[in-house]
């Protein structure tokens, strides 16, 4: 959807009274939209600059149209409606659609995630802690979206402004006291949430990452930072203190925070107490207030998951025992390293992990609890950057014993099929024989995780979680793994 149309109208003379009108006062609107296509009598047209095309340079269509003012951020020679000329008509594009939905954050606490690796799991605990603590909350994220009544698809990497005030109105009137809101770095990038007021936001961690969409490291941290400007007044920033970019940003933030971590700089800390191949036990500690934590959901980045949502659970007042159970409610999220038993005496995990961090920290974690083998099954979804790809293959081979690819990721990883037959890495005809060879030679001892899982996770209370073909294709193989031989008796 590209248009917005409320029954309520907004003056353009009051949201933009800091910005240059020409024309005549007392504009009046119910509806927006930045594609002049869409323009109807009365409505706004917002002349936005996008990477395929100019919407200045549609701003006379748009009032043939009907289009009752243009709000710009340029000069256009229009002169039959008022113009508002803005710094930035992305920024007054969003401002202008959440004003026209009346400003839902005003009544919602809507708390962002942002962060490198980790969003969508920090959303899922943070739903369930909410919930413990009879709060109802909104998801809105990449992957879906849940309005405290039902689920629906996500708005991927880009939403539209439109998309996203629709969303959160439809989130205050299900009766929600929060919204869960993913923040992605493209989406800040392209000021897709401008208008949006965060609660707080908690910033997992920042590495350097996605350099195919912002081109350099700077770009790609100032376009994380942009969250943490767009904080309420009263709004607190959550920020990881185990991360450097997380401290440099403490230094310079003029709102309220507070840090997590595994260190002793952390306020808010998880120290891991015992863990093994199917669960973890870890304290969560707050001043003199601390909660045991059982968890079947394995690994250190889990841990830091889990402490990001306790960390920003305690900013909206819950307290340290309500935030454990609320944590322990989530045993599994799918395509996390998801453990996967069949009965078979080796563990089985699937993941998602496409980058080179994501698949060290899962490696790793399978590594603590190998006794013999790490197999990995890499999946196709390989990062766009050559220079991510790169440094992914140098993670399977340093902490995979054996790597099972296929021909595409092969080509991608720059492994021949005439390979050394002592390099670790195995090619094979496709993703479904991949993961059955690695279910067939694995023994006790060894470890299997199946990453590159294309099943992404669904959390949303009374929801079943979509399981991806690698969870099917795994479970197929274990089974006929463990098939017996049939035996007619006469």
């Amino acid at each position: 959807m590209s248009q917005l149309r409320a029954a309520a109208g907004v003056s353009l003379d009051e949201l933009f009274a800091d910005f240059g009108r020409r024309g005549p006062a007392g504009c009046r609107v119910t509806a927006c939209t930045a594609d002049y296509r869409d323009v109807q009598p009365g409505d706004a047209f917002v002349a936005v600059l996008t990477d395929d095309a100019d919407g200045h340079d549609h701003a006379h269509e748009a009032v043939r149209l009907g289009a009752a003012a243009v709000i710009c951020e340029r000069p256009i020679p229009v002169f039959d409606v008022p113009v508002y000329n803005v710094p930035d008509s992305r920024l007054a594009y969003g401002e202008l659609c959440q004003a026209l939905v009346d400003n839902p954050c005003e009544r919602v606490k809507v708390i962002g995630v942002a962060g490198s690796h980790g969003k969508s799991s920090v959303v899922a605990l943070l739903q369930s802690i909410l919930h413990e603590a009879d709060y109802e909350a909104g998801v809105l994220t990449s992957t879906h979206s849940f309005d405290g009544i039902s689920l629906a698809p996500g708005w991927g990497e880009a939403p539209s402004p439109v998309d996203v005030a629709l969303r959160l109105a439809r989130i205050e009137a299900a009766g929600c006291t929060h919204a869960l809101m993913e923040v992605d770095s493209v989406a800040m990038a392209q000021s897709r949430l401008a208008g949006v007021e965060f609660d707080s936001v908690c910033v997992t961690n920042v590495t350097t990452r996605r350099l195919d969409l912002h081109q350099t490291a700077e770009n790609y941290r100032n376009a994380e930072h942009r969250a943490l400007d767009q904080l309420s007044a009263t709004g607190v920033a959550v920020l990881n203190a185990d991360s450097p970019v997380c401290c440099r940003w403490l230094a310079e933030l003029n709102s309220p925070s507070i840090t997590f971590g595994f260190g002793d700089a952390a306020q808010i800390t998880a120290t891991v107490v015992e863990e093994n191949a199917g669960e973890t036990w870890f304290v969560l500690t707050a001043g003199d207030d601390s909660a045991a934590v059982r968890t079947t959901i394995v690994g250190r980045e889990h841990v830091a998951n889990c402490v990001a949502a306790a960390t920003t659970a305690l900013v909206q007042g819950i307290d340290l025992e309500t935030i454990a159970r609320g944590l322990e409610q989530v045993t599994k999220l799918p395509g996390r390293m998801e453990r996967i038993d069949c009965g078979q005496d080796f563990p089985v995990y699937v993941d998602a992990a496409n980058t080179a961090d994501a698949l060290a920290a899962s490696l790793r974690t399978a590594r603590s609890f190998a006794a013999g083998r790490v197999i990995c099954v890499l999946g196709d979804q390989l990062p766009h950057s050559a220079q991510e790809t790169a440094s992914l293959n140098g993670v399977l081979r340093k902490l995979a014993d054996v790597a099972i690819v296929t021909g595409r990721a092969a080509q991608a990883l720059g492994v021949d099929r005439q390979h050394n037959e002592h390099d670790c890495v195995q090619i094979v005809a496709d993703r479904g024989a991949a993961i059955a060879c690695a279910a067939g030679f694995a023994e006790r001892g060894d470890v299997v995780v199946v990453v590159g899982s294309s099943g992404r996770p669904r959390f949303a209370f009374g929801q079943k979680p979509q399981t991806g073909n690698d969870v099917d294709a795994i479970r197929k193989a274990l089974y006929a793994r463990q098939a017996p031989a049939l035996r007619l008796v006469a």
